[in-house]
C-alpha cells in the first residue's frame, strides 16, 4: 500500500517538473519575441504569492516612455499563458505608477522600475 502512495507522489513530482519546464520555455520564448522589437526598453515584473494568484507582467516601451507592447500572465497553474494587455498600450510609464491607476499591480510597478533603471543608465 505505502509503495503505491510513494510511487504516486514521485509521479506527480515528475509531472510537475515537466510542466514547469514547458512553462519556462513559453516564458523564455515570449521574452525573446518581445525583446526583438524596435529600440526601446523592456521590463519584467513578478508578483509571487505563497497562496493566491500570482502574476508576471512584461512591458515594452519606446525611448519616450510610451508603452508599445504589454503581456500579462496570471494564475496558479502551469497551464497559464501570456495574454496581450491592450489596456495600457500607448500610456506613459509614469502614469502606471499611480496607486489609483486601475491596472496598477506589484508586478507592473516592478516592470516599470526596471525600465526606469535602464533609462537612467
Amino acid at each position: 500500500m505505502w509503495g503505491y502512495i510513494i510511487i504516486g507522489f514521485v509521479l506527480m513530482w515528475v509531472l510537475q517538473i515537466v510542466l514547469s519546464a514547458f512553462q519556462l520555455k513559453h516564458y523564455n520564448k515570449t521574452i525573446r519575441e518581445m525583446s526583438q522589437g524596435k529600440s526601446g526598453y523592456l521590463g519584467v515584473g513578478v508578483d509571487k504569492r505563497r497562496f493566491g494568484v500570482g502574476s508576471v507582467v512584461i512591458i515594452v516601451c519606446d525611448k519616450d516612455g510610451y508603452v508599445t507592447e504589454s503581456k500579462t500572465l496570471e494564475g496558479v497553474t502551469v497551464f497559464q499563458r501570456f495574454k496581450e494587455n491592450k489596456t495600457i498600450l500607448n500610456e506613459h510609464i509614469d502614469g502606471l505608477l499611480n496607486d489609483d491607476h486601475e491596472h496598477f499591480s506589484v508586478a507592473t510597478k516592478m516592470a516599470v522600475d526596471k525600465i526606469y533603471s535602464q533609462m537612467v543608465v
